[in-house]
């Protein structure tokens, strides 16, 4: 097994392969992969595409941002709403609704005052694409984690692989190392929920838990789970355990509650 791991303004990147030998090519993949994404939705990057975009009606946008944008806007349908695609420019936490993608023209209009928030959900999107990528070009077993957002393709270890759950906070009990054992995504959120509105016409929710980890099919839609269930409160481990979703929600007060499926601490 080898590793290659890097930074860059937005984050770290991590990429693991089962054998030695794989890890050059693949690392080449996986560092042009996540510097596309940069270049297109990094918040860090003042001059990713994304901060070039406008609310001044429709504009043509590149076939990365149009895909990145449309991994978030099926988190936003997956999460009723609690997920959002836009939020006010001048208040980040306000939901503002109405974005509209033309995934074939690759045009884009944004509500009057507003700003796209896609960068979670993009990463996680980006982190299935780039192992399925190194995958099948290359034909190799790898473990993508960008930022905590990890996505497994191709072959496995005999024992899976070993993944460290990042709580940001002591661990209530056992252990935050798990095996993954299955190839898909695994992704953890610890950002407080949204804040809403009176206008539109829902109440603010207290804020539940301090983090979440689910384990799915895909990265993206472990992400995509992983922030509903923040936003969502009390109600967020009967919501994932109706979706089949294995989950660990660390609650503000320091308790560690699971979905059925989680797997074992080793």
């Amino acid at each position: 097994m080898a590793s290659d791991r890097w930074e860059t303004a937005s984050g770290w990147y991590e990429l693991l392969t089962l054998n030695a030998g794989d890890l050059a090519l693949a690392s080449e993949l996986a560092r042009q992969g996540v510097d596309a994404l940069e270049r297109v939705c990094s918040p860090d990057r003042p001059e990713a595409e994304v901060h070039q975009l406008t609310d001044c009606g429709p504009q043509p946008i590149s076939k990365l941002l149009a895909q990145a944008v449309a991994a978030a806007r099926r988190a936003e349908v997956f999460s009723q709403g609690l997920v959002p695609v836009t939020v006010q420019a001048s208040a980040g936490e306000l939901i503002q609704p109405g974005i509209v993608l033309d995934e074939d023209d690759r045009t884009l209009t944004l509500p009057s005052g507003s700003r796209l928030q896609v960068w979670p959900l993009a990463r996680a999107w980006a982190a299935d694409r780039i192992a399925e990528a190194c995958s099948s070009k290359l034909g190799i077993g790898v473990l993508v984690n960008l930022g905590g957002d990890i996505a497994v393709a191709g072959e496995l270890p005999p024992a899976g692989w070993r993944i460290e759950i990042e709580t940001g906070q002591p661990t209530p009990t056992g252990s935050d190392t798990i095996t993954m054992a299955w190839p898909g995504g695994l992704a953890s959120a610890s950002a407080p929920a949204p804040r809403w509105p009176a206008a539109a016409g829902l109440r603010p929710r207290p804020r539940t838990w301090h983090s979440t980890a689910v384990a799915a099919h895909s990265c993206e839609r472990a992400k995509a789970a992983c922030l509903t269930a923040l936003a969502m409160g009390d109600d967020a481990p009967r919501w994932l355990t109706q979706r089949e979703l294995p989950a660990r929600l660390v609650h503000t007060g320091g308790i560690a509650v699971q979905t059925p499926g989680w797997p074992s601490a080793t």
